[in-house]
Formats: C-alpha cells, structure tokens, sequence
C-alpha cells in the first residue's frame, strides 16, 4: 500500500481559517508539483481526498487537474491542521488500497513521522505548501510498530519563502529506494 500526502498550496490570510482560499502563487505551485509527477504513480487510488477546508479542497481539484487525474474527490474529516494522526495511523493500518491525502500541517508532519517511526513520533518530516510525500507500508502493523512498517519513497519540495516564478518551476525531488538515499545536495528539476 502507499500513501500520498500532499499539503495545501499558499492560501490567502484572513478569518475564518476554513474560508481561506489559495492565491495565485499557490496555482502555480500545485500546477508545478502536478506536472513533475507521473500520473501512473496513483493508479490504485480510487479517489482523492481532501480536508474540509477550502484551501485543500481547492488544492485537490487544481492537483487533479494539472495531473491529468480521472479521480473523484472526497471529503476526509479527520486531516484538519489540528486532528490527531493517530485516527488516521489506525485507519491506514486496515487499508489496501494506495490512499492521496490532501490536507495540513500539523496534521502531515505528524503523521508521516508516526508512520516513518513504527508508531512512535521519533522521525520529522517537514511538509512546505505543496510539498508532496510518497510513502509505501512493506509490512503489516505488529506490537513493536503499530501502524506497519513503512518508507519513504519520494518527496517533492517546493522553495521555501516567497519564491520567484522562476525557482517555482524547480521544486526538488528526494528520492529513497530500499537501498540508497540520493543525497539532499542532489536536486532534480524539471
């Protein structure tokens, strides 16, 4: 099974924090993110699913479009910024079907580290604004990893801050494989 968590693009400021849509930077950043993947990757999820929250739902609809994706979307109560990832842990742990997730931080960064960490919340991962995770489990959950075993198999990271259209086209991809790490100073750019 692998899960994908993606995190909403740039939204604009304001109250209430559920209305907040995403700006124009935050279009470019998930048609950007979007091309760089190979549609092929979400094959076996059988719909998008995103938090309430405008910003993610909207994240959800440019992400599906940009990828070229037939998928439907959902709603998933339990991804808001300050849900606890273990609802989410226990749910994946019955899954077999690969999962998109498009939701929050908190809610991301805690759930990849409790999945990365077999349970236990020792590993950070740090999700920028459309910052696309791929982690796959390889081994169901027993009593020392609750929630299986799982890696990492690819990030995308946009640029930090306010970034220029132009580093915008450049986000930099991680990638892990059973047996080596690509070095972080190695970035692949499209």
């Amino acid at each position: 099974m692998r899960l994908f968590l993606l995190r909403h693009a740039d939204a604009a400021p304001g109250t209430p924090d559920e209305s907040r849509p995403i700006t124009a930077r935050g279009h470019r950043q998930i048609e950007q993110v979007a091309r760089f993947v190979f549609s092929g990757e979400f094959a076996e999820v059988g719909v998008i699913e995103h938090s309430p929250l405008l910003r993610a739902r909207e994240t959800a609809e440019l992400f599906r479009k940009h990828a070229g994706l037939p998928h439907p979307l959902q709603v998933c109560n339990h991804i808001k910024p300050d849900d606890d990832p273990h609802i989410t842990a226990r749910q994946l742990v019955a899954g077999t079907h690969d999962r998109l997730l498009i939701g929050h931080n908190p809610h991301h960064e805690l759930l990849a580290g409790l999945l990365l960490g077999q349970g236990r919340a020792t590993v950070q991962i740090g999700f920028r604004q459309s910052g696309l995770l791929a982690l796959e489990r390889f081994s169901p959950a027993t009593a020392s990893a609750p929630y299986g075993y799982w890696q990492l198999l690819w990030f995308i990271v946009p640029p930090a801050g306010r970034a220029s259209a132009d580093a915008l086209s450049r986000p930099s991809l991680h990638l892990l494989n059973h047996f080596s790490l690509i070095p972080l100073s190695w970035m692949l750019y499209f």
